[in-house]
Order: C-alpha cells, then structure tokens, then sequence
C-alpha cells in the first residue's frame, strides 16, 4: 500500500469510528478487515440526507446525498425513497482536525433530535 492510501486509510478509520460512536448514526460499509476507499455512507436518524448535507455546509463540509448509483442496495435497505444515503469522501489533503471538526458538527446535529 503506498504512503497515501495508508494515510486515507487511517483518516477514514477514524472518521468511521467517530462517526459510529454518535447516537443515531448508521454508517453503511463494508464489514471490518475488507479494504474501503475513503468514502463514507452514511444517516442520521430523524434527518433526511438532504438535510445533513444543507446543515453540514453551514459548518464548511461539502457532502452529497442520494443513491449514488447504487439505488438496488438502497432500495433493499428500505431507504431509496427516502433520499438514500450521505456520503462523505476523504482525500490526501484532509487532516485529522478536520475529521474531528466534522464529528463534532455532527454531534450537534444528532443531539437536536
């Protein structure tokens, strides 16, 4: 694995732990020990996608919603019709601090549920 991808690696590793810690988040991914890019699918439960994402910006964080064609998966989850996922990507350029400032912001939108 060269330098980079075991640096997104890591970042993703830590920003799908801290995700998976907050309350009323599901996080879609592969099962632990399977290799992921750094992208992150995620929902927060009582906000719809589009929400997360218009609240995330407030805050600095460009992030997308919808099936991102994987609308087959989405529909079998039973969340197709209700926007789907969020998605999150990660690149080289990306700090730990900004993983942690994301979560952060998060939280405070899964604690006004």
């Amino acid at each position: 694995m060269s330098a980079v991808e075991e640096y997104e690696a890591d970042l993703a590793a830590k920003f799908r732990s801290g995700l998976g810690d907050l309350p009323g988040v599901k996080l879609y991914a592969a099962p632990d020990g399977i290799r992921k890019t750094p992208t992150i699918a995620f929902r927060v439960e009582g906000h719809s996608p589009e929400e997360v994402c218009a609240r995330m910006l407030e805050h600095g964080f460009f992030i997308a919603a919808g099936d991102f064609y994987a609308s087959t998966l989405a529909e079998k989850l039973g969340i197709l019709d209700s926007g789907a996922f969020v998605r999150a990507g990660l690149a080289p350029y990306n700090t730990q601090e900004e993983v942690d400032e994301f979560v952060t912001a998060l939280e405070g939108l899964v604690r006004e549920t």
